[in-house]
């Protein structure tokens, strides 16, 4: 849950007072309550109208492409609005007025960003629903109020939400006091301020209701997650399934969704990719469950990705009011699916392919839901949310397409074909995606220039990371590894430089939680040649068994072909050699099966094996056109 998805969530839908169960539309119930001798019932008509001119607004935000289109979408809400400022102008009664302005200032607030005239608005009606002892009105405007405030002052929203947390727990409302203290918590995950979010969540983790106390749980792993925490954010998710109930799976799905998707990315960002893969399949189990009426329709996730928790009775038997939470569309949860998927399978099934159906699949349904037919059936929204919603798939395709070209670096394939649309995804992206995207771009073409031998350029690119980055992130660990192995090679051959390199990496790698750039370290200290051959050779046996254990069959061929290297023995050599050929041709990875491929020809004949030699080299030759195609492609820009 993003932190906006968070502040959204008891998002107050005009149509419907969540709090009292009071439907403005239902004109019975408000005839029942309302003195017609009194007050005046414009309301009848005013409401009605109103909320046909929303729905026609809102129909259309998804489809817009003209400034026409543009212009009719805000006459029809500002028709909508003056037909909530009639009933404002009336004598009405305290309750259909505190509704009129709480639907009035929502639409101010979300549809013309003008924040003064709805707190204005709200700050009246607020006093008029406390002199009338309206609480749940009262609350749900001041839950409002506090949300505006936060987008210029988010200090003052921070206070006046433990305000109406206090007074929630002398009135004993449940339903309030859950609601402020997940929207203190959201305020301060805006904020990054994650160590409060956390102490928030512990109350909330004691709850007589199971699905509280699970998203409680999701709630403190997504934020070890943007902590870079996994190992934290993984016992939450451990702990969250101890919540886990039939109720829950059947109508509750987005938190079971929700585990299942924090769990494959924790074991991804703990570099075990094994894990990782047995997270996701369990994620697609999770998705498969969701289609129980034989469609392609998920029964159980509304189309804007709304769901509700029931709480427990309370001990009068009273029935709680439900919480409103809104988390991903049906769509949006899909995609991130698919990206994530691809990314496991780039690490462990690549030579199946498996990562570039995932990440076509991805863009398939992206394209879709932005230029096919699934855009004109969005759910409504406003403007706002419509943009939101384009800025979700703009960004989700460009990781797509970043994984896309790493997976196919990964099978050997340097031909730069998919940087294209790699660029093109960039350049839509929103400014808030800029900073992290630029570094992700900057180290892809780091490794294409060292692949195809153009070092300088390469060098250039990983220096821009290390002086832009925090020493310790990631891209900034593996760009000093790469300008690592570039300075030990012959043609740059900066030895000196290389072991200045390494003695800074030492102490940061010390805390690294990632496996997999472990194993890249490991491997670099293994090529250290001021080492005896004996240690090189005691850490090539490790790499061995840590390349099984992660289930990379790339890392054990390469691992494989160092050992036929270093080892002494060279009968060693040679069972190494063919080892890391067959397991290449296994995996069918054409570059690695040449290079093997040609060692192992060499250290045959050393051995005086010459037929075996002219079997291989005579695999080898079949090989080379193919190696060629990968190696020379031309370059596209």
């Amino acid at each position: 849950m993003t932190a906006s998805q968070m502040q959204d969530q008891f998002k107050f839908e005009p149509g419907q007072n969540h709090i009292t169960g009071l439907n403005p539309l239902d004109l019975t119930q408000i005839h029942a309550i309302t003195q017609t001798n009194t007050f005046s019932n414009i309301h009848l008509i005013m409401f009605p109208a109103a909320r046909e001119y929303f729905d026609k607004a809102h129909a259309k935000s998804t489809i817009m492409k003209t400034r026409e289109d543009v212009l009719a979408y805000f006459k029809l809400i500002a028709t909508g609005i003056r037909c909530l400022e009639a009933v404002i102008g009336e004598r009405t009664q305290p309750y259909i007025e505190c509704l009129a302005v709480l639907w009035y200032s929502e639409t101010v607030f979300l549809e013309t960003k003008q924040f003064e005239l709805a707190e204005e608005a709200l700050n009246k009606a607020i006093s008029l629903a406390g002199r009338n002892n309206l609480y749940d009105v009262k609350f749900t405007m001041v839950h409002l109020l506090v949300k505006i405030l936060a987008t210029t002052n988010t200090r003052a929203a921070q206070k006046l939400v433990n305000t109406c947390l206090k007074e929630a727990e002398m009135t004993g409302l449940e339903t309030w006091i859950y609601t402020f203290q997940y929207l203190r918590a959201s305020l301060h995950f805006s904020c990054n301020e994650y160590s409060n979010v956390i102490s928030n969540m512990k109350p909330l983790s004691s709850s007589r209701s199971n699905e509280i106390r699970y998203m409680a749980q999701l709630a403190s792993s997504l934020v070890h997650l943007r902590q870079n925490n996994p190992v934290q954010a993984n016992e939450c998710l451990i702990e969250a399934a101890k919540y886990e109930t039939e109720f829950t799976r059947a109508h509750v799905a987005q938190l079971v969704v929700m585990r299942a998707l924090y769990e494959a990315l924790a074991w991804q960002m703990l570099g075990n990719p094994v894990q990782a893969e047995e997270k996701v399949r369990a994620l697609h189990a999770c998705l498969d469950n969701q289609t129980q009426d034989g469609t392609s329709r998920w029964v159980n996730w509304q189309p804007d990705g709304t769901y509700y928790v029931v709480l427990p009775p309370t001990d009068t038997g009273v029935p709680q009011i439900p919480l409103r939470f809104q988390w991903w569309s049906q769509s949006e949860v899909y995609v991130v699916s698919c990206l994530l998927s691809g990314m496991v399978c780039v690490h462990t099934s690549w030579n199946k392919r498996k990562a570039s159906k995932f990440f076509a699949e991805g863009i398939r349904v992206i394209d879709n839901e932005m230029f096919g037919q699934s855009c004109n059936a969005a759910p409504s929204m406003t403007l706002q949310q419509a943009s939101d919603r384009i800025e979700f798939f703009r960004t989700a395709k460009f990781f797509i397409q970043f994984y896309a070209c790493l997976e196919k670096f990964v099978r050997g394939d340097w031909s730069a074909e998919t940087f294209p649309g790699l660029v093109e995804a960039a350049e839509v992206l929103p400014p808030v995606i800029i900073d992290v995207a630029y570094p992700m771009i900057v180290y892809l073409g780091g490794m294409f220039f060292q692949a195809r031998g153009q070092l300088r350029s390469a060098l250039e690119a990983y220096s821009i990371l290390r002086s832009t980055l925090n020493s310790t992130s990631e891209l900034s660990i593996l760009a000093t590894l790469g300008m690592i192995s570039i300075y030990r090679g012959d043609t740059v051959g900066s030895f000196e430089q290389a072991s200045i390199l390494m003695s800074e990496l030492e102490p940061i790698m010390v805390s690294c939680s990632s496996k997999k750039i472990q194993f890249a370290w490991t491997m670099i200290k293994a090529l250290d040649t001021s080492q005896t051959g004996l240690e090189i050779q005691n850490m090539i046996a490790e790499l061995l068994t840590a390349a099984r254990e992660i289930g990379n069959s790339q890392f054990t061929t390469i691992v494989m072909y160092l050992g036929a290297s270093v080892f002494s023995d060279k009968a060693k050599m040679e069972s190494s050699a063919l080892g890391a050929f067959l397991n290449a041709k296994k995996c069918r990875d054409v570059l690695w099966c040449w290079v093997t491929g040609n060692l192992s020809t060499e250290l045959l004949q050393q051995n005086g094996k010459e037929l075996m030699a002219e079997k291989q080299k005579h695999i080898n030759k079949q090989l080379l056109p193919m190696v060629d195609k990968q190696l020379n492609s031309a370059m596209i820009f």
